[in-house]
Formats: C-alpha cells, sequence, structure tokens
C-alpha cells in the first residue's frame, strides 16, 4: 500500500474542501428564473421526421421540421408525441434531427395531451465520458497534483457560474467584481495545485501583480482605442434583458482579464516550480543568481506564452478573417474594425500581463527561496520536498 506524503494529503484535504464547497454552491437556487425553468426536462427518441414543412434558403431552412418523438425518461417515458423544430434561418443556433437521434426537450401535460418542445441535441451523455476521460488521465498522470487540477477546473466553473455571472447581473461592477473573482480563482487553484507552500505563494505573487497590470491596461487601452464593449457577444439582448442597467464597456474590460488570468497563473507556476528545483540541486545559490535565473526562465516561457495567446484568439476567429480575406479587404481596413481591435487589445493586454508576471514572480522566489543576503552559505537550506512514495 503505498502511503501519501504530506504534502499531497494536504492538497487531498483541500481539495476534498473545495468539492464540498462546490457543491454547496451548486445546492443554490437560481437567482434568475423564467416560467419555462420549472417545466422537466427530458430525453427523448427521434422516431421520424418530416421535412415537408422545410424551405431552404442557401445553407439554412426556414419553417418547421415535425418529428414524432418517444419520452425516454421521467414521468412521462415511454409515450410518444409530436414536437416541432422550428427554423429561424441562423445557422449557430438552428438544428436539424435526423430519425434515431436523441434530443434534449421540455415536455409537460397540456390540456391536448402531451406537449414535447425540442431544444437541441442531447449532449450530456458525451460530454460526461469525455470528463470522465479527462479526470482520469490529470489524476493518473499527475496524482494529487492532477486532482488538485482537475478540482480548481470544476471550481472556477461553478464559482463563474454560481458567484460571477450573478452578482454582474444585480449590478455590480463588472471591473471590480471580475477582478475579485479572478483574485480568489488564483488563490484556489494555486493552493489546490501546489498546496500551502512557498511554491504556492511565490505562484500566487508573480500572478497577482500581473493581474494588476492587466486591469489596468485593459481600462487604459480601452479609452486609447475607442472602443465600448459594444461587440461583445450577447450584449444587444443582454442589455435589453437587463434593461440597460449593465456597462458594456465595463464587462468588456472585465473579461479581457478574466480571459488572461489563466496563462499568468500557468506562467507564474512554471517560473515557481522551476526556481525551487533550482534552489533543491543549488541550496548555496545567491539571491542574485536564483533572480537571474527564474528572469531566464520567465523568458523563454515568455517567447511561447504570447504566442499561445494570439493563437488563440485568432484561431476563435479565423472564419473572420477567413471571410476578410476572400472578400479581398485590405488590411488597415481590417485593423480599424472595432472587432478586430478588442481581440488585438486582448492580445496585448495579456502579453503585457505575461511581460511583467515572469520577472516579477523570479523576484518572489529570490526572496523566499533564498538565505537573506549577506548570511553566511551553511545557514542556507535547501526546500525540503516529498520521498517518492514507497510500497
Amino acid at each position: 500500500m503505498k502511503k501519501l506524503g504530506r504534502k499531497s494529503k494536504s492538497n487531498l484535504i483541500f481539495s476534498l474542501a473545495m468539492l464540498v464547497v462546490c457543491g454547496a454552491l451548486c445546492l443554490l437556487p437560481d437567482a434568475f428564473t423564467n416560467p419555462s425553468s420549472a417545466i422537466p426536462r427530458e430525453k427523448v427518441r427521434i422516431d421520424s421526421v418530416d421535412n415537408t414543412q422545410l424551405y431552404p434558403l442557401g445553407i439554412v431552412y426556414s419553417g418547421s421540421q415535425n418529428c414524432e418523438v418517444t419520452v425516454l425518461t421521467g414521468e412521462y417515458a415511454g409515450q410518444t408525441a409530436v414536437a416541432h423544430n422550428y427554423q429561424n434561418s441562423a445557422l449557430d443556433k438552428d438544428k436539424l434531427f435526423e430519425t434515431g437521434d436523441t434530443a434534449h426537450a421540455m415536455v409537460q401535460m397540456g390540456a391536448n395531451g402531451l406537449t414535447v418542445t425540442l431544444i437541441d441535441h442531447y449532449r450530456l451523455g458525451a460530454e460526461g465520458w469525455i470528463f470522465a476521460a479527462l479526470a482520469l488521465a490529470l489524476i493518473a498522470v499527475g496524482g494529487a497534483v492532477g486532482c488538485g487540477a482537475l478540482v480548481s477546473l470544476i471550481s472556477s466553473v461553478v464559482m463563474i457560474w454560481k458567484l460571477l455571472i450573478p452578482l454582474l447581473l444585480r449590478g455590480v461592477d463588472p471591473i471590480l467584481a471580475s477582478f475579485v473573482t479572478v483574485l480568489i480563482l488564483t488563490v484556489v487553484i494555486d493552493l489546490l495545485v501546489a498546496g500551502w507552500t512557498k511554491k504556492c505563494l511565490v505562484a500566487m505573487t508573480g500572478s497577482v501583480l500581473g493581474t494588476l497590470l492587466t486591469c489596468l491596461l485593459a481600462y487604459v487601452f480601452t479609452d486609447v482605442l475607442n472602443l465600448d464593449g459594444g461587440d461583445t457577444p450577447y450584449i444587444v439582448p443582454l442589455l435589453s434583458q437587463s434593461a440597460m442597467t449593465i456597462d458594456p464597456k465595463a464587462l468588456y474590460i472585465g473579461m479581457v482579464f478574466i480571459a488572461n488570468a489563466g496563462a499568468l497563473m500557468d506562467l507564474s507556476m512554471d517560473v515557481s516550480i522551476s526556481c525551487e528545483e533550482i534552489v533543491y540541486h543549488r541550496p548555496d545559490i545567491g539571491r542574485g543568481a536564483l533572480l537571474k535565473s527564474g528572469v531566464s526562465i520567465g523568458r523563454g516561457v515568455l517567447g511561447t506564452q504570447t504566442t499561445t495567446l494570439m493563437l488563440a484568439y485568432s484561431g476563435n476567429y479565423l472564419s473572420m478573417l477567413m471571410y476578410f480575406a476572400g472578400q479581398g479587404t485590405p488590411v488597415m481596413d481590417v485593423l480599424n474594425l472595432k472587432y478586430v481591435a478588442s481581440q488585438l487589445m486582448n492580445t496585448l493586454v495579456g502579453s503585457f500581463g505575461l511581460v511583467a508576471a515572469a520577472p516579477l514572480t523570479a523576484l518572489a522566489a529570490s526572496v523566499l527561496y533564498t538565505r537573506r543576503a549577506g548570511a553566511p552559505a551553511e545557514q542556507a537550506a535547501a526546500p525540503q520536498r516529498e520521498a517518492l512514495p514507497r510500497a
């Protein structure tokens, strides 16, 4: 029986504690509901489809697809009904069903019998298997650290959905709410991955300071580039829903440093772990030498991280770039468009944050990992690492 080290036990205990917190947050009732929220959602099987009421408009359709379905779950399992799949001539919203498909639908008993409203294809099963495979891979490869990484992923999703979004919908300032959320997630994720150690504190310091810079630069550059957040996805229906109480510019700024927080945490943890490894093998290393090594490590990681940000954002908008290129739109015109400039600013702000986080993390490592300046070399002590578990 393999025994876990003290740090691994600490990581697992903190992971279990965060799972309990996430479970408690999930039990909180949704802050905003509508009458349709109370209608049960069930799995239904598409038994047959009638496409005679579909009218093609290029590659999209208008009209309705009539489907005979059988309810597979819930109170009305086994019963059949006719459901209508209305088309809006919108490729990103419409869906077409085929015989044998499984759909996610609202099912209720009405005055005229069973009523089924098709929502979309049923994907929860496949999504669950994919997530389970990821969880097994993380735990198999990373052990206690992989378990912490898995819990940090779950914690991030739950905190954003159950805390940040309700706060924003209630009118809390988006910049303040987003910044506090990023700080909390940084602390939680670093603790889950590294435990309560100097490694965690060093990574946390660099990440938080980098986030402060991205917040400041996002605020400044938004004014410099005359961006107002009007290109934010779903901003128009959101403003209508909230009676114009949400500031789209502040929301966009908050989104910028939330989007870059993960890269900052990644870079800071890379530098922190690398510096810890250096001190482990060279416990007599001086503060200046460790700082120099940390900056050198950060410089190497920085080259790939900034490119990662650019590829991530350009990948999301590849179809848009193809459209402009296919039209022969001049590059100067493209760079001046609002939605292109907003994504460009997102990348640049994140890159500035990474540039700052690398040396700041190295500085924190040189202070926390080494002896006091001028102290005798024999006072230095290497960081204690866990011994490998034995059978």
